[in-house]
């Protein structure tokens, strides 16, 4: 998320990865990516008209970003997994079993 300020009126917005897009009800440019890989870097240009305005300074508030990253930071690894189902009927050699490790952002925030 990316803040604008509420005096607005248009955003032309380039960007070569993922999709962006100009939030007026939020005030905020929201650009979404699905994956990025491993030392990769992606850009996002916006130009941005106001209307006039003769409020006071329009502060602005930190770009914020959620992401996910499939990697357990803490090291945790499941060694072993077995399943034990009684109501269902389900045995340990008839299940599937995988595990997905993932480190989730709590709050990452720039100020600009």
């Amino acid at each position: 998320r990316i803040p604008t300020p509420p005096n607005t009126c248009d955003v032309q917005l380039l960007c070569m990865k993922g999709k962006a897009k100009h939030k007026s009800s939020d005030n905020a440019i929201v650009w979404k990516m699905k994956r990025m890989g491993g030392m990769k870097e992606s850009q996002l240009s916006a130009e941005i008209e106001l209307l006039p305005n003769d409020k006071k300074k329009w502060n602005r508030p930190p770009i914020s970003m959620n992401f996910e990253v499939p990697f357990a930071p803490s090291g945790f690894k499941v060694r072993y997994l077995k399943v034990f189902e009684h109501k269902l009927n389900y045995s340990d050699s008839e299940t599937i079993k995988w595990v997905r490790y993932i480190g989730k952002s709590g709050l990452y925030e720039t100020r600009c």
